[in-house]
């Protein structure tokens, strides 16, 4: 079996050596954070201002700095170069799409129907060419195919992540100083398409928007911290590298298009990250006091995060129309992303993964350590 030796290879490094397939709470503490925060944010602040017909009454107490999906995407990134060299770069592909695609697509669909059925006067409907254009991942490259779900940014965004991650480990020829550099390069020539072409009040000419959105290397910055992590916790990068790659990171993300308390926010949740790599076990009692429900939103954050936009944002707008207030329709907003990412997780994610990784690849189990998408 070829394999990307590069990413996996066992060295001395700053973090202890854990047994493979242990999932520790670090981990989990560190997604449920962030998916906390993508709910606080868009139930307090992006839902009431940017869906059309389904403007909500603003709350008192608004959360405006996001950075929860950003560390999502991270830490997908970090579980990325954890696990890319434990069996060829196909099927490790293969897995990463059964991950993603199936809950993605039901998602899309239910949101869809969910949207003709539901939703208040004044939110436009999306078409059919819509539909199929998201479950295509083609609406990030044709401007005339609406988003049927916003959040959903992320999903192209980590597909061609992965898919650029398993064509580098192809044969195990990117590694060491090599995998370094490409990584600077992923990092750097965004930042100069943006610096030569998108300058403010500049109409991006068409292949540089294709190339920057089309592609997700304008986000790609997001991966790259997690696998630089990684990669600094088994010591094949120095403390000096990842802190000179970390800073270009956060420069990118200032560029596209967080600035001021998103990136700052950002900034202390890579140092959580940071933490989480080095010092993976955690036992701190007021988190072993709450393991279980912070073990259990980690499992389904990935559902939650896919379902919890649009459909919550309909719930709170009859909620509202009904005079509940927002003390009212923002938990509720959030309880129904928690019951249907919870069903999404329990119904299509975990059994359809199951199903296909057998097809996959009858020899291995499901056991590996499981990368929670944004």
């Amino acid at each position: 079996m070829v394999q990307a030796k590069e990413l996996t290879a066992p060295e001395s490094g700053l973090a202890q050596p854990k047994p493979s397939g242990v999932r520790h709470i670090s981990w989990d503490a560190v997604r449920v954070v962030s998916i906390l925060a993508v709910l606080a944010f868009h139930a307090t602040f992006l839902a009431p201002l940017t869906l059309p017909g389904l403007e909500l009454p603003p709350a008192p107490l608004r959360m405006d700095f996001p950075f929860g999906a950003s560390v999502l995407i991270t830490v997908s990134g970090y579980f990325a170069a954890m696990t890319i060299g434990k069996q060829t770069s196909l099927r490790w592909w293969l897995r990463r799409l059964a991950r993603l695609l199936p809950a993605f697509w039901v998602a899309v669909l239910v949101i869809f129907a969910s949207t003709q059925l539901f939703a208040p006067e004044g939110l436009p409907r999306h078409t059919y060419s819509d539909l199929l254009g998201n479950l295509a991942l083609v609406h990030v490259l044709i401007p005339e195919v609406s988003y049927i779900d916003l959040a959903h940014w992320t999903v192209p965004v980590q597909v061609a992540g992965f898919t650029a991650i398993a064509l580098l480990a192809w044969g195990g020829r990117i590694r060491g100083r090599a995998a370094t550099t490409v990584m600077w390069v992923v990092l750097l020539v965004p930042m100069a398409l943006r610096y030569l072409f998108m300058g403010p009040g500049e109409v991006a000419p068409f292949w540089v928007r294709v190339i920057m959105d089309g592609t997700g290397i304008s986000r790609a910055h997001l991966l790259i911290a997690g696998v630089a992590i990684y990669r600094w916790s088994k010591g094949r990068i120095s403390f000096t590298e990842l802190y000179a790659m970390l800073g270009v990171v956060l420069l990118a993300h200032g560029l596209h298009p967080p600035e001021g308390d998103s990136v700052l926010a950002f900034a202390v949740a890579l140092v959580l990250v940071c933490v989480a790599a080095y010092q993976p076990v955690w036992d701190g009692a007021w988190l072993v006091r709450f393991a279980r429900p912070i073990r259990w939103l980690a499992g389904i954050s990935y559902g939650v995060y896919l379902m919890h936009y649009v459909v919550g944002t309909i719930v709170a707008r009859h909620l509202a129309d009904l005079g509940v207030p927002w003390w009212g329709w923002i938990p509720a907003m959030i309880a129904s992303a928690i019951v249907l990412g919870w069903a999404l997780t329990r119904w299509v994610e975990q059994p359809v993964f199951k199903f296909l990784t057998r097809r996959i690849d009858p020899r291995r189990g499901t056991d590996e350590p499981r990368v929670v998408s944004a």
